[in-house]
């Protein structure tokens, strides 16, 4: 769910969410400057936590920065355990290899043994080979998260795909699988985004995607056709959620 500066217009929002059935609910340490997650801890959590799946991500650099952003998203979203937390936002090969150098990955495990999260992942928005690679050094090591979040759109089998490169590999080591990117971070609404290749042009992608015979709706309904877990898709209106 995306952010607003009104707090009640926030807390209609997650009433309707609720309402509507969502039941997991992404977020991040930083996210508005930790607005979305004091928002959750002031509207969601308070009447809801045993009946949502609740999950955060930190983007840290290092050991010291992700114990940090931990407690301070426990104190915000007013809960002793998350459901998920996840590694956000790996960009690139030497992005994971430093932070795995510099303890990051120790602090998720210690959370995941010590109860502050049920489970521990990771996130990234922009090259599927850099999910391919933290698997490999995962499996090298002999660690397995639990989930990985990636971009999974109607367009992602025709350049650099998640899909065909990274879900298989996913499926085979029995991840969770989170959607995100589900309308290419809102480029599929001729919204600029930075991760859309800069041969495409983004005007073109709503009437590409008219052409198809393609609705919002039908969107969302070839990213469930695929063999995920949970869709994330950021409605920042009451328009978007309904």
């Amino acid at each position: 769910m995306g952010i607003t500066e009104d707090p009640s217009y926030a807390e209609k929002m997650v009433e309707r969410s609720i309402e509507m059935g969502v039941r997991f609910f992404d977020n991040a340490r930083g996210y508005h400057q930790g607005r979305s997650e004091e928002y959750m801890g002031r509207f969601l959590t308070p009447k809801y936590r045993d009946q949502v799946f609740l999950m955060t991500k930190s983007p840290a650099k290092t050991a010291e920065g992700a114990r940090k952003h931990l407690e301070e998203s426990l104190t915000a979203l007013k809960t002793e355990q998350v459901d998920l937390w996840q590694i956000h936002a790996i960009d690139t090969i030497q992005d994971f290899d430093d932070r795995l150098a510099n303890g990051v990955l120790d602090v998720f495990l210690e959370a995941r043994e010590n109860g502050k999260t049920k489970y521990i992942g990771f996130t990234g928005h922009r090259k599927p080979k850099v999910h391919l690679h933290v698997l490999g050094v995962l499996k090298d090591r002999g660690i397995e998260l639990d989930t990985c979040q990636m971009p999974l759109n109607v367009c992602d089998p025709s350049f650099e795909s998640f899909q065909l490169q990274v879900l298989p590999e996913l499926l085979k080591r029995e991840y969770g699988i989170i959607a995100m990117k589900t309308m290419s971070g809102g480029s599929m609404m001729g919204k600029r985004i930075d991760t859309t290749p800069s041969s495409l042009a983004t005007e073109d992608i709503p009437d590409m995607v008219s052409l198809a015979g393609f609705s919002f709706r039908e969107l969302h309904q070839y990213v469930y056709s695929l063999p995920i877990s949970a869709l994330c898709s950021g409605c920042d209106s009451m328009d978007k959620l309904e």
